[in-house]
């Protein structure tokens, strides 16, 4: 999820862990608002070895690496809070960055939590990475309280708002796909877009990519599978062998002088690139 969104999370979840954790006094808040933000240390750390962004989402974007980071964080935390016990400030900032593992699993571009056991990548495809009604749900709670007009319970419970609203998503993405599958499709895919959706499906002759509207399917694009000798000869290119393997609604272009791969579902991510291969096959 965006940056703003994790922060908006790592205050509503503060504010339950100071209300659940009372005795704690505020240490607890700032347990929980830090392990929200907590994974995504690897974005500057990247940056520093100057490795772009490529470490994000990566090992600190797991179940080892959220532990880690948290059992350091506790104990900076209690150098900064004398007085309060290891365990509980643990506790909440692993419940934190277990929380920003959790919505960064449910949008499209996911992350890898059960790495070095297990390399599958979890994408649940529920969210998008900026969802607006998530912002407004620990938004409005978090400015409302500050400013005095809406009582301080209302930022906790918003966290668990939060959540009911993530299950109306699941709920919603399972109906969907079901009536694609129900259509005809072959396989199919429901992708979060804002707060609104569209989707990929395959049938015998064609990948549709589309969106609902006033519950109706519209589709905005239709990718047709051909027969054509250009589209053999990219084959015989072993980038094309690894690009099949890892698309999973792979489409074939073909343009002037060169065949365009391409992910009917991949490409709705920011750094996805389509893979170019020239041919010199006449049709």
């Amino acid at each position: 999820m965006d940056s703003v969104t994790h922060v908006l999370m790592g205050h509503a979840m503060g504010a339950l862990a100071a209300a659940v954790s009372p005795e704690a006094g505020p240490a607890v808040y700032w347990a929980a608002f830090l392990g929200n933000s907590l994974p995504d240390v690897d974005v500057p750390l990247s940056l520093l070895l100057r490795r772009g962004i490529q470490l994000h989402r990566t090992y600190t974007h797991t179940l080892f690496g959220a532990a880690a980071l948290s059992a350091a964080s506790a104990f900076v935390l209690r150098a900064a809070f004398p007085g309060t016990a290891l365990a509980p400030l643990f506790v909440w900032t692993l419940l934190g960055a277990l929380a920003h593992l959790a919505v960064d699993c449910l949008n499209l571009f996911g992350a890898r939590p059960f790495w070095p056991l297990s390399p599958r990548t979890v994408e649940l495809g529920i969210l998008h990475i900026t969802d607006p009604w998530i912002l407004l749900l620990l938004g409005v709670p978090a400015v409302g309280a500050e400013a005095g007009v809406l009582p301080a319970r209302w930022v906790g419970a918003s966290f668990a708002a939060m959540w009911l609203y993530v299950a109306k998503r699941h709920l919603t993405a399972r109906r969907l796909l079901h009536g694609l599958l129900r259509a005809g499709s072959l396989r199919a895919r429901v992708v979060p877009w804002f707060s609104s959706w569209r989707y990929v499906a395959e049938t015998p002759h064609t990948v549709e990519f589309g969106r609902w509207r006033r519950g109706r399917r519209v589709v905005l694009e239709t990718f047709f599978k051909r027969d054509d000798p250009r589209i053999a000869a990219s084959l015989e290119d072993p980038r094309v062998s690894q690009f099949l393997r890892e698309a999973e609604y792979p489409v074939a272009l073909v343009q002037e002088g060169e065949v365009v791969w391409i992910d009917a579902l991949r490409r709705l991510r920011a750094d996805f690139r389509p893979l170019r291969v020239p041919v010199h096959v006449e049709a």
